[in-house]
């Protein structure tokens, strides 16, 4: 019924948990070395520039957290630390290097498109978020902010880590095996 797994296949297992471990603490380190606010500002900015495509006015400003006044809205929008998706791309840079058997230019191709990606998924989430809240009020705003940080979370990085993995070891998948 199910798959038995060798002896090997559970070190292997181990050892990619505990290097994507050491990575993550290395990686975090050292982005916590940057100011949280040029993250936040950055997305605070990307998706402030995509919302008066939708017509939204206002302004940004640089502070802890960066605010984002749109003139639709009484209050400012807070962006924190969960909003720049840094522990996200952080567990995608670890768990991709950590994959051992891949060679690092496929590794290396695999950290800089999951840092487009997540940098454009998250600006996306940011930016429907907002619609969502403009559109349908608080409740639905609030709602649809937490449904798509969940959705983020997950889609990111064990989504993205899939499809870089089947790429970078050229795995077919039952509907292509042709």
């Amino acid at each position: 019924m199910g798959k038995n797994f060798s002896d090997k296949d559970v070190v292997d297992a181990g050892r990619f948990i505990f290097i994507t471990a050491v990575l993550f603490l290395l990686f975090n380190f050292f982005v916590s070395l940057i100011p949280l606010e040029l993250f936040e500002f950055f997305y605070a900015t990307a998706s402030f520039e995509i919302l008066k495509i939708f017509g939204h006015t206002g302004y940004v400003i640089f502070g802890k957290p960066v605010l984002v006044y749109l003139d639709a809205f009484t209050v400012p929008l807070g962006f924190t630390y969960l909003c720049t998706g840094i522990l996200e791309m952080v567990l995608v840079w670890s768990a991709v290097l950590a994959s051992h058997g891949i060679e690092i230019k496929k590794r290396i191709i695999g950290i800089c498109t999951g840092t487009i990606a997540l940098v454009a998924f998250n600006v996306f989430r940011i930016v429907a978020s907002v619609q969502a809240l403009y559109w349908f009020g608080l409740d639905a705003g609030n709602f649809s902010h937490d449904l798509f940080f969940r959705i983020f979370l997950f889609v990111t990085v064990a989504g993205f880590y899939y499809v870089w993995f089947r790429w970078a070891t050229g795995t077919k998948t039952p509907s292509n095996k042709r």
